[in-house]
């Protein structure tokens, strides 16, 4: 089924939009999910609020794309988890190791001014991404947005895991000079 018919059923308010959803991807969302939380069992419930999110979400909103749509809703309701489940007890997890990398290539969570210029940041970062390489990009996010591991990302694209580590120290070099050169850090 097409997104734009997923997108027809939700506007129908036809309950086959959330079967047809999980059907589609289900497995990814569970994945990036999991990513993030490393439990299963809080994966599915974390895709099971997207799901109500994404239902009582649309209408009115009408994503141009909505497999990124409900990725974002997963990675919010994942990533809130976390940090709820962090304030509790301290434990190890990908989540800090892969932002770590990306500490150097943006701006102090803790500067307000940085916060302001959070869209202006992220239609930059969009712009970069759409302008490399579809293998570059995909690694890139697969690592930063759903979290996959090094290791993870590697087996999927059938490349060691030196070339993936490679590809993602040049990819976060030429983001921090992009966005130096537009003077956003």
């Amino acid at each position: 089924m097409e997104d734009t018919d997923l997108i027809a059923l939700y506007f129908a308010r036809d309950e086959r939009a959330v079967r047809e959803t999980e059907a589609k991807y289900g497995a990814l969302c569970r994945s990036t999910a999991r990513n993030i939380l490393g439990n299963a069992q809080d994966a599915e419930e974390c895709v099971n609020d997207a799901l109500l999110k994404v239902w009582n979400a649309i209408p009115p909103a009408n994503p141009e794309h909505f497999a990124a749509y409900l990725l974002t809703a997963v990675r919010r309701i994942a990533l809130d988890r976390y940090e709820h489940s962090r304030a509790e007890k301290r434990g190890g997890s990908v989540i800090p190791a892969a932002l770590d990398e990306l500490a150097d290539c943006l701006p102090s969570r803790d500067d307000v001014a940085a916060q302001c210029e959070s869209r202006v940041l992220g239609a930059a970062v969009s712009r970069f991404l759409s302008g490399l390489p579809a293998r570059q990009r995909n690694i890139f996010i697969a690592r930063y947005f759903s979290l996959h591991t090094v290791r993870e990302i590697a087996a999927e694209y059938g490349i060691s895991v030196s070339n993936v580590k490679i590809t993602l120290m040049r990819t976060r070099n030429a983001l921090k000079a992009q966005l130096r050169k537009e003077e956003l850090l």
